[in-house]
């Protein structure tokens, strides 16, 4: 499973435009829409399940980066979106601070595990500290597409 195979480019938003969390998800899920991975009629409860889980806790994990995940059968297997804020998301995040890199994941109950196999992966990658401040400096889309291919080479992934 390769970070760059599951984050589809029409996905990768190098300037999100809004600052509070619901918001953010919202612009993040209609990339998805748009690039056909979340049928239109879904939307909304695409969004009601992701907001569910923020409600149980934060995925705001800290240093700047959130990764929003659900499960919904309106997705075939999984599905991810990357999304980067140069304002910064009031995120509700564990240590208190603006998120700035978002990492977003949506799979159909029956991909349980590849969904818990995804985040693993991305929990790795976000480990490391430059790792992340790359991510929140590239230049522009293409730079961050090279990063996630270089976050696979760096885990070994082929």
């Amino acid at each position: 499973m390769k970070l760059s195979e599951i984050i589809c480019d029409e996905a990768i938003l190098d300037d999100l435009q809004n600052t509070e969390k619901r918001e953010a998800i919202e612009e993040i899920v209609d990339a998805l829409v748009k690039a056909g991975k979340i049928d239109k009629q879904a939307r909304q409860k695409v969004i009601k399940a992701l907001m569910d889980r923020e409600d149980l806790g934060s995925t705001g994990i800290g240093m700047g980066v959130a990764v929003p995940h659900a499960k919904h059968d309106s997705v075939s297997g999984l599905v991810g979106a990357f999304a980067r804020s140069k304002k910064g998301i009031a995120f509700d995040a564990l240590d208190g601070e603006p998120v700035y890199v978002i990492f977003l994941l949506l799979s159909s109950k029956s991909a349980s595990g590849s969904h818990l196999e995804a985040l693993a992966y991305i929990s790795r990658l976000l480990r490391d500290d430059n790792y992340v401040r790359f991510l929140k400096e590239a230049k522009d889309k293409e730079g961050i597409k090279e990063l996630l291919r270089e976050g696979d080479q760096n885990l070994g992934i082929q």
